[in-house]
């Protein structure tokens, strides 16, 4: 079978190739589909829009292109510009998609991700099926994207001078809209979808009940296979969190359990937070949330870990800590559930598949402080409930 799959997200092979450094981040589990394709009776291209575009090379049994994508603007007031104009389609990358498609006539083509920029083939795709894995909800992301600010911090936000560049997170908000009426437009004229969640099924069912739905599970990086969380020698002092700088993962709700649970006796308990780089803009807002909470000095910031880093983490943390506003299937918890550690997540979005409440975790409702910091306690003072979960 000849697979050709779209991603936004350059792969370890393509930046090995590029002589580029790692990078952490979402790139690793597209490395993990890539590499079990390659072991497969499987003839698999990758194609990634880069602005300097790569000839095809051939890394662990896969195939890698560079599409041509448009670059950054040259000069410094050319891309506050672009910046403003919140564009997210690319006719130059999407043209080099549709001229590949038709030079390899693959069997099946897939595009990871409704937000990616490859989307727009979806509907017009001749000669063979065009498969779109939905990995977050755009629409039901920009509902909850301010959840959780306080006005203070949507003043901050604005004042901010990435802000004034054509950067930050109102920026993001303003892109991420725009992904979403891209996104909606897919849903409705799309025929193949590939999800994890009742929450992403249903939508699809609401906006097309046409469309064919096929669940497919996502893979997980070898660390987190090796890892074990293990209860002897955990004392109850140590929260843990991957989280990352889209606002509406609810670090503030987990700065204010904190407080609360610091306060209710856990004096000693110390947040260490991993995914957030501490000078970005949301690491501004979650260190300002945390000085007014009074736990400033209770948080350790770890910024971006890879994954070996992440899951000696959670090996070693009491409780894993997942307070998002909303998730389809977030991997950071998927990951932690691997692991084996306790974990207390919130009840959003797609998470309710992911995690059974009382049987593989704990569930919360979103944006709750004191029920977030009720169940971290009933996992510290219940060792035994903690070791089962």
């Amino acid at each position: 079978m000849r697979v050709l799959w779209f991603t936004d997200v350059l792969p370890a092979a393509a930046r090995r190739h590029l002589g580029l450094p790692p990078a952490p981040g979402p790139q690793a589990w597209v490395d993990c589909l890539a590499d079990e394709l390659g072991r497969r009776a499987v003839d698999l291209t990758v194609a990634v829009p880069w602005p300097q575009p790569f000839p095809a090379f051939t890394s662990g049994g896969v195939r890698f292109v560079g599409l041509a994508a448009s670059p950054e603007p040259a000069g410094r007031w050319r891309r506050v510009l672009e910046g403003w104009r919140h564009r997210v389609d690319d006719p130059l990358a999407l043209a080099a998609a549709r001229r590949l498609v038709r030079e390899l006539r693959p069997d099946v083509v897939h595009v990871h991700g409704t937000e990616s920029v490859c989307a727009p083939l979806v509907p017009v795709v001749e000669g063979a099926p065009c498969v779109v894995s939905l990995q977050g909800l755009l629409g039901q992301y920009r509902r909850f994207y301010f959840a959780g600010r306080t006005a203070g911090d949507l003043v901050r936000l604005a004042l901010s001078p990435e802000t004034l560049k054509g950067r930050g997170e109102l920026h993001g908000y303003a892109r991420l809209a725009a992904k979403a009426r891209r996104e909606a437009w897919v849903l409705r004229t799309g025929r193949w979808f590939m999800g994890r969640t009742a929450w992403d099924r249903a939508a699809l069912a609401a906006a097309n009940p046409a469309a064919r739905y096929f669940h497919c599970d996502e893979l997980l990086r070898e660390p987190f296979h090796a890892a074990e969380w293990r209860p002897q020698g955990h004392d109850g002092s140590r929260l843990y969190c991957t989280s990352s700088t889209m606002l509406f993962k609810g670090g503030e709700t987990l700065l204010e359990a904190l407080a609360l649970l610091r306060r209710a006796g856990h004096a000693g308990l110390r947040l260490r937070l991993a995914g957030v780089p501490p000078a970005s803009e949301v690491g501004r807002l979650y260190r300002a949330a945390a000085r007014r909470s009074g736990v400033a000095g209770a948080v350790d910031w770890l910024g971006r870990l890879d994954g070996a880093a992440i899951a000696a983490e959670i090996a070693a943390a009491d409780v894993f800590v997942y307070p998002s506003h909303v998730d389809n299937s977030p991997n950071a918890l998927a990951e932690a559930m691997l692991v084996g550690a306790p974990v207390v997540a919130t009840f959003a979005g797609g998470i309710p598949s992911l995690l059974r409440h009382g049987e593989e975790g704990l569930l919360v409702p979103r944006g709750d402080a004191v029920a977030l910091a009720h169940a971290v306690a009933t996992l510290l003072a219940d060792r035994e409930l903690a070791a089962r979960l």
